[in-house]
């Protein structure tokens, strides 16, 4: 190479750098296209990075498995959120996957599984999981193809097998009944695992936050269709895609703390195709057919519909009769936009206790009786 040859690379290289560093962040559809593109060739995606002097749990009370690859996190170790509350990282197989969670609490008390959506991960609950874990037992999970769970491209990831694999993740945690809550993707998951045959009788309550109900989605519509393509990945991979859903898409006005350990958390490599893989099973004309056809009906138990006020795309309207397709819910809207339980969790944890003691008394005996009507046993 001549010297002029060397020269224009070095100032093509910076000049590459500079723009990748000046990314506009924001919706407008010429912010996606050149964020999407950067994407193809620069990525945010890393492989983990493995806790400095990590501590591990005494009370080694699941056997566990090896992680997979692209994780930060080993089976037992100990985090701490807000301080002082500790949660305890764990990895589990079941149906030739492998699940990340935490748990946090006491194990002898009632359980609460959270499965969060996208662009997220357990963590982004972490305001949940101190708020409840001082009275109940939080299993807060990655769904297949989140953070630090499976990512294998060779995996089932539609709703329904995740579904089932979360239930037999709850035998083999040797948890009997519990309450769940889903956002966002996790409560297209949630839907699906009240119809998994196994788990009938023992859901107890649930919160179901932030997704269409018996109306078709609102305008504007999430493009499903670009993100179940190759610029869909390329995009999840891109610097600033999780700066754009908080900050541009749904101003969500989280500290710079938060978007940097929300944007860790969504950028395990792997964890982009895996998703795009995801959105090629599923519509949101798929999911609306599937919850009139046959999951409503299996949605026995008590139910809180959550959702923000201000999500544009989700509008308070399109719940006003939500009620009247399943046996027991009721709407609760949130001063918030998308992202309610990091925007005001203060609300959303409150909103989550009143629904909890209104139906402590009855939630039992009633699920019970509802799920032995549906399945015919005595």
């Amino acid at each position: 190479m001549t010297t002029f040859q060397i020269l224009l690379a070095i100032f093509m290289a910076m000049f590459a750098m500079w723009m990748f560093l000046r990314l506009p962040v924001s919706a407008s559809p010429l912010s996606l296209l050149i964020n999407g593109l950067s994407g193809f060739f620069i990525t945010n995606e890393h492989g983990g990075k493995p806790t400095p002097q990590c501590k591990l749990t005494d009370d080694v009370r699941y056997k566990g498995t090896t992680p997979p690859p692209n994780t930060s996190n080993v089976h037992g170790e100990i985090e701490y959120l807000h301080g002082d509350v500790a949660v305890i990282h764990w990895y589990e197989e079941v149906n030739d996957s492998t699940y990340h969670f935490v748990t946090a609490g006491d194990p002898t008390k009632e359980a609460i599984i959270i499965l969060p959506g996208v662009p997220e991960t357990w963590w982004a609950f972490h305001n949940q999981i101190v708020e409840f874990s001082s009275d109940y037992y939080v299993i807060a999970i990655d769904p297949k193809g989140y953070g630090q769970s499976d990512k294998r491209l060779s995996l089932d990831y539609t709703n329904q097998s995740m579904a089932q694999d979360i239930g037999l993740l709850m035998d083999k945690l040797g948890i009997k009944k519990f309450n769940m809550m889903g956002h966002d993707r996790g409560t297209v998951l949630t839907d699906h695992i009240t119809n998994v045959p196994s788990l009938k009788g023992r859901i107890t309550r649930y919160v179901r936050m932030q997704q269409s109900f018996n109306e078709p989605h609102g305008k504007p519509v999430p493009p499903h269709f670009i993100f179940k393509s190759k610029f869909g990945t390329a995009m999840f991979k891109s610097k600033n895609m999780v700066n754009i859903v908080y900050t541009s898409w749904f101003p969500s006005h989280l500290s710079y703390a938060t978007l940097k350990r929300l944007s860790y958390e969504f950028s395990f490599k792997g964890n982009a195709a895996a998703l795009s893989k995801y959105f090629a099973t599923t519509s949101f004309d798929i999911e609306l057919k599937d919850r009139h056809n046959f999951l409503f009906e299996s949605m026995t138990m008590p139910m809180l519909i959550l959702q923000g006020k201000y999500d544009k795309g989700q509008h308070p309207h399109e719940y006003a009769r939500s009620p009247d397709f399943v046996a027991d819910a009721r709407v609760s809207f949130i001063e918030a936009s998308h992202f309610l339980h990091l925007e005001n969790p203060v609300a959303t944890n409150r909103a989550i206790r009143k629904f909890f003691a209104e139906t402590q008394s009855i939630t039992i005996s009633k699920n019970d009786e509802l799920a032995k009507k549906i399945t015919g046993s005595t």
